[in-house]
């Protein structure tokens, strides 16, 4: 089988996702299409609109064969690790290619960026004026950073302007109808989880924060200084800064909701956990048996049975979910 992988976030699902599977099987004319998928939560800090049950059937209605999850404690990463933990897992797939969305379209541009040349490493990578880069063309760039190591070609669509992006699809989702609304659930934001949070900063020390993943550089007391704030949005704009990003504050806070240790991240996630499948995709997988692949909960790693527990109790605080594996025939 010739396999392209595809990484996703799907919050929300949109045309514009569709568009990806689609041209990603006509370019590559690969016999497997396979996405990983953060879940629960996702790159930027943030809680999903749809469930990863949902997000699995979306994707393989519309061409997927196989769906993997990026367990939460993967997905909620900047740039490069979120990168390199999805492509890490799909290259226990032993996949041919990796193709993704870019505004510029120029993979030899972005083939050519030197990180050490162009880019401060105290900053993140939207704060390096240097760089021109566009949100997809970021990614990309990482996406083809860890391609190298796996000996994935790395193929590039263009991200067409006619199709909202999935940020813009979270700020209508709240005003109009849109398509696939029936899927969102509108109450997964930190409006709903602040409460929680704020209580826990304020229960806790500097100390015991100290030791959640991605808490450092004294942001604990900055966070903790900052929950005498109400509302969500205070307490955010009060924790921003030259060094703390909006997204980087959210990350570390959903760390710190989901009491992930620094002791207890591992540094590689070489593993597949499966959401979905259709008969090709199971093709796939009945090939690829002897590797570390987990269809059930309780054969995945101590560790990330506790983030699927975790994660699940606090998603599920806010809304009534189904969530199973799916087995898929479009035929």
């Amino acid at each position: 089988m010739k396999t392209c992988g595809i990484i996703a976030e799907y919050n929300p699902f949109h045309k514009g996702h569709i568009y990806h599977i689609q041209k990603s099987k006509e370019i590559t004319q690969c016999d497997c299409l396979i996405v990983i998928v953060s879940s629960f939560y996702s790159q930027r800090g943030l809680p999903s609109f749809l469930s990863r049950h949902d997000k699995t059937k979306l994707a393989l209605k519309y061409g997927a064969n196989l769906v993997l999850e990026l367990p939460a404690c993967f997905a909620c990463q900047s740039a490069d690790y979120f990168a390199r933990y999805a492509i890490q897992s799909l290259s226990v797939l032993d996949i041919d290619c990796l193709c993704f969305g870019s505004e510029s379209n120029d993979i030899n541009t972005l083939q050519s960026i030197s990180l050490k040349e162009t880019i401060d490493p105290k900053k993140n990578i939207n704060q390096n004026q240097k760089l021109s880069l566009k949100p997809n063309d970021i990614l990309g760039y990482q996406y083809i950073q860890h391609c190298k190591e796996f000996k994935i070609q790395p193929i590039s669509i263009q991200r067409e302007e006619a199709f909202k992006s999935a940020t813009q699809t979270r700020l209508d989702a709240y005003y109009t109808n849109q398509d696939f609304q029936e899927y969102f659930h509108l109450e997964q934001n930190w409006n709903s989880y602040y409460p929680y949070l704020r209580y826990f900063l304020q229960m806790s020390s500097p100390e015991s924060l100290a030791q959640f993943h991605l808490v450092n550089e004294g942001i604990e007391y900055r966070f903790i200084q900052a929950s005498h704030h109400k509302n969500w949005n205070d307490f955010l704009n009060a924790c921003i800064s030259k060094t703390y990003t909006k997204a980087r504050i959210q990350r570390t806070c959903m760390m710190i909701l989901l009491q992930i240790r620094k002791e207890d991240m591992p540094s590689s996630f070489y593993g597949c956990r499966v959401l979905g499948f259709d008969s090709i995709g199971q093709s796939l997988l009945k090939e690829k048996k002897e590797k570390p692949i987990y269809t059930r909960f309780k054969d995945l790693p101590l560790f990330l049975q506790e983030v699927e527990r975790k994660s699940k109790a606090l998603y599920t605080t806010f809304s009534n979910i189904e969530d199973r594996m799916i087995i898929y025939d479009r035929y």
